[in-house]
């Protein structure tokens, strides 16, 4: 009987890594960022607001399809382990998948230094004129901009209701309410320095059987259509696990706005 794992949290952590990483195991499929959270955010939207629903209410039914997603959506998986990257740990998904789940849930959230994910956006920006974070840019009215380049495109990158902010509200709110310690928490440097001790820890949280990993094979890394992002924000090295170079320097007036961040992350 399959199991299912789940793991999230900031981008540019090490999530494409983590999945590559886990696939070398022949027992084990680690996904990309899953679409399947958003399709269960739309159909609780469409039970709440459909009036046909309203009119013929069929609660038993609509539960079952919930009850069966997970293991539908993966149904021609055929591993013992199916490791899902998923927008899990906010406040609402979190609430649906305690309801849906077909085994106790256990979540990875990776982390890493705020400043070092803003950095590692802007790489790609300097690297990919048509990352889509430098079509925002550009769509801006630059008559009205009082900061410099680097500073706005940390600004975006950063903005309330995106990604980042999200995934730090989350956190937040695991920590606020005492939750924090039914999730396991991975740092990117671990993950890219110690990988072997990193993967064993994954692997006895998740309760999984040890496996040898090679650490250097990455041909089952999952696939990206990354076109649509503008930029290869999901390209590993196949050869090896090696931390990339980030030469960009952050003004001080963004390190001082966003360094306190970590706090979330790291107390």
């Amino acid at each position: 009987m399959k199991k299912y794992f789940y793991f999230t949290g900031l981008p540019r952590a090490g999530n494409t890594l983590l999945s590559a990483i886990l696939n070398e195991n022949p027992d084990v499929y680690a996904t990309g960022h899953s679409f399947l959270p958003d399709l269960l955010f739309s159909m609780k939207n469409a039970e709440r607001s459909s009036m046909r629903f309203k009119n013929y209410p069929c609660p038993t039914n609509l539960k079952n399809v919930y009850k069966n997603i997970i293991p539908n959506y993966y149904s021609h998986h055929n591993f013992k382990y199916i490791v899902e990257r998923g927008d899990w740990i906010t406040p609402y998904n979190i609430n649906v998948l305690e309801k849906i789940s077909p085994n106790e849930i256990k979540i990875v959230i990776l982390i890493r230094d705020i400043l070092e994910v803003i950095k590692s956006y802007l790489k790609l920006c300097q690297n990919n004129p048509n990352y889509f974070y430098n079509q925002i840019y550009k769509s801006l009215d630059h008559t009205t901009l009082f900061t410099n380049e680097i500073e706005t495109k940390a600004d975006l990158i950063m903005a309330k209701g995106d990604y980042i902010d999200t995934m730090l509200y989350s956190i937040h709110q695991l920590k606020k309410n005492n939750l924090s310690k039914n999730f396991l928490f991975i740092d990117y440097n671990d993950l890219i320095e110690k990988p072997k001790i990193t993967i064993n820890k994954i692997y006895d949280y998740y309760e999984i059987e040890p496996f040898k990993h090679s650490f250097k094979n990455f041909e089952k890394s999952p696939f990206y259509d990354d076109s649509v992002l503008g930029a290869p924000m999901h390209k590993i090295r196949k050869d090896k696990i090696q931390k990339e170079v980030n030469k960009i320097k952050l003004p001080e007036n963004v390190i001082n706005k966003y360094k306190h961040l970590n706090k979330i992350l790291y107390e």
